[in-house]
């Protein structure tokens, strides 16, 4: 089977670029098939797991497509004792393409906010809770999301991976590479015209006015106590295994 995986961190612009790629109807089916909430199916088995992830990652030609943010391999991992990308990659003719997002700070304050409102993407309903400005939350969150593009970048170089980088701000002006990568791995042919997507950019003069305020404090306040401290851990099922395993906890963020 040939599929891609899409290696990224949250906020990228990865479910903007995924949509592209799903609306040709040919290049699999991108989406965080790692997460039961968007797979809607808990694996009681790894096998169980895959063949689950399989299906909702297949377009109708038999492509198959996943997005993968560093958390997924941690919990299946953590779950299964298995490496799902590890074991894909085993089996199946699976082409990997790592997305970065350049600006990191607009990046970080996307994430703050999305995760207070619960609001991921235009078309997801949230909590209507709205987040006020933070900047330590803030900064917590840039440290997360660059410990995660390190963990890709550390994943593909120690396996000798090849791989296609690709970076969000370019991306925008022109996906055309994404998708003419996709549809080489696939092996099927890349749209004559860019696709239509569903997804709508979330982007406001609120992100300005925060990176703006951001940078006054941080010029003013510095940043060092921010990056030394140790993060608390999140109460979450995975962790809970953890420390009945007397495992270390994964921190918040992260």
């Amino acid at each position: 089977m040939k599929g891609v995986a899409l290696l990224t961190v949250p906020r990228s612009g990865s479910e903007w670029l995924g949509s592209l790629a799903n609306a040709t109807g040919s290049m699999g089916c991108f989406g965080e098939w790692l997460d039961p909430d968007h797979l809607k199916f808990v694996a009681r088995s790894y096998d169980e797991l895959e063949r689950a992830v399989l299906k909702a990652g297949l377009s109708e030609n038999g492509r198959f497509a996943i997005k993968l943010f560093p958390g997924h391999l941690r919990e299946t991992r953590e779950k299964f004792e298995k490496d799902f990308l590890f074991e894909m990659l085993k089996k199946h003719e699976i082409g990997l393409i790592f997305l970065e997002r350049r600006d990191r700070l607009r990046q970080a304050i996307s994430y703050y906010r999305a995760s207070v409102s619960r609001q991921w993407t235009n078309r997801a309903r949230g909590t209507g809770a709205k987040a006020a400005y933070d900047f330590a939350e803030i900064s917590r969150a840039c440290i997360s999301l660059e410990d995660g593009y390190s963990f890709w970048s550390k994943y593909l170089d120690m396996l000798g991976l090849p791989h296609k980088h690709v970076v969000y701000e370019e991306m925008f002006e022109d996906p055309t590479p994404f998708l003419e990568a996709v549809a080489e791995h696939m092996g099927v042919a890349a749209p004559a015209e860019r696709p239509a997507s569903s997804i709508q950019i979330q982007r406001d003069g609120l992100t300005e006015e925060w990176a703006e305020r951001f940078r006054s404090d941080a010029a003013a306040n510095g940043i060092i106590d921010l990056l030394l401290e140790e993060r608390p851990a999140v109460r979450t099922l995975s962790n809970l295994r953890r420390f009945f395993k007397k495992r270390p906890l994964t921190k918040a963020y992260s």
